[in-house]
């Protein structure tokens, strides 16, 4: 066990080697696989009716997941696991609704649900690492592994 505890320290140590946009990168975009998997299950249960609730439902699933990794993995944070979360939250709030608002216009042009949040997410994610890195992860001590 102390082996395996070695090894993913040096991983984890050489990980925050890379910037942290490369690590945004990368650790939002296996977030956002998550995040768009659970949408498409929600649009394939509802049979494509009801998008806007699969995507409500997808953030609220999907926030948890997301706030470790983002608070580990990109930002490196110590403590403070309340006052990050309620503004990850919050965070998540405005891009839900940009992420809505953009998802309602792109089925008004008649693309289908699938294609309509691909897209959407395209655009969404350029505002979460803005709002994750100066509003729910600001100022914070940065941890060491």
């Amino acid at each position: 066990m102390k082996k395996l505890i070695d090894l993913y320290l040096k991983l984890f140590h050489f990980w925050l080697r890379f910037p942290e946009k490369i690590r945004f990168l990368l650790v939002g975009g296996y977030n956002t696989v998550i995040s768009y998997a659970l949408y498409t299950l929600f649009v394939w249960l509802t049979a494509g009716s009801e998008p806007q609730q699969a995507l409500f439902l997808s953030y609220i699933i999907s926030s948890i997941n997301s706030f470790l990794t983002q608070k580990f993995y990109v930002f490196n944070t110590r403590g403070n696991y309340g006052k990050e979360y309620i503004s990850c939250l919050l965070s998540w709030g405005v891009s839900y609704l940009f992420d809505a608002l953009l998802l309602k216009g792109f089925l008004g042009l008649g693309l289908n649900p699938y294609f309509a949040q691909f897209l959407a997410l395209a655009l969404v994610t350029i505002n979460n690492y803005v709002l994750l890195k100066y509003v729910a992860f600001q100022n914070h001590k940065k941890s060491g592994p």
